[in-house]
């Protein structure tokens, strides 16, 4: 009975400390007090008025979406291709190579962003989104190359074997043994990086210029001058964007088939 009790506890707490945050933020959002208040004085629409009068929001919303969705893309397909190869061939220096390609989840992102900084500038890159590309690919690429190499190295080697012996060739063993199989990780792997890769600040700041400011970087440079309930009226929304990404997941997919809790 007291262990009941001590897990319904600790479970509460655990709620608590999860969602009290976003609790706060969202009625914070609706409050008519000048700044964040919980619980809201009153309640009104005015921060949302006020934030959909503000083009430079949604000109970042715009260019932290497109910044994601090419760097998970090319994350994706280089890191897919890493982790085949690691877990398949042999071949020298492979621990060296998938300790480099790791090194950006070990490293601090403060030296990354220095690093990368200097580099993008070496190379005189002209376009800042391209450079925020470049710089948010290579740090969503360990998690693409985790996860999907995770599934291989889990990967039944018979099924590959059989299709061999049947006189399969390597590609298409590759494209219609291993892919289907290794597919749902590589569905999580993209969940990984398009919200590592959104949510990102440190990396973009070292990054950005003048044509693009994502959306991370405009409420941060936004909250060094005024901290008003128009920034939760930004997060609500932005909660309400990850809700409907989920549920359309879940409804595309199945979420419990895409983290391997069905068959």
């Amino acid at each position: 009975m007291i262990g009941r009790t001590a897990l319904a506890l600790w479970t509460t707490c655990t709620l608590i400390f999860l969602l009290g945050p976003l609790v706060i933020i969202v009625a914070g959002s609706f409050t008519e007090a000048p700044h964040i208040t919980f619980p809201p004085e009153g309640f009104t629409l005015q921060w949302y008025e006020k934030l959909m009068g503000r083009e430079d929001f949604l000109r970042s919303f715009i260019d932290s979406l497109v910044l994601a969705v090419a760097a998970t893309v090319a994350a994706t397909l280089l890191g897919t291709i890493a982790a085949i190869a690691m877990a398949r061939e042999n071949f020298v220096g492979r621990e060296f190579f998938r300790a480099f390609l790791m090194s950006p989840l070990i490293l601090p992102t403060v030296v990354t962003g220095v690093a990368l900084f200097q580099f993008i500038r070496l190379l005189e890159i002209p376009s800042n989104m391209l450079g925020l590309v470049i710089g948010h690919t290579l740090i969503t690429l360990p998690y693409v190359i985790r996860t999907v190499g995770a599934a291989i190295v889990g990967l039944d080697t018979s099924l590959a074997e059989a299709a061999e012996s049947l006189g399969a060739k390597p590609l298409r063993v590759l494209f219609q043994v291993v892919m289907p199989a290794i597919a749902p990780a590589i569905l999580v792997s993209i969940i990984f990086a398009f919200i590592v890769s959104f949510d990102q600040v440190t990396i973009s700041i070292f990054l950005t210029g003048p044509d693009v400011t994502t959306l991370p970087i405009r409420i941060f440079t936004y909250i060094e001058f005024a901290i008003d309930p128009m920034i939760a009226a930004v997060s609500t929304l932005l909660i309400i964007f990850a809700y409907l990404l989920v549920v359309g997941l879940e409804r595309a997919f199945g979420l419990d088939r895409v983290f391997g809790q069905k068959g």
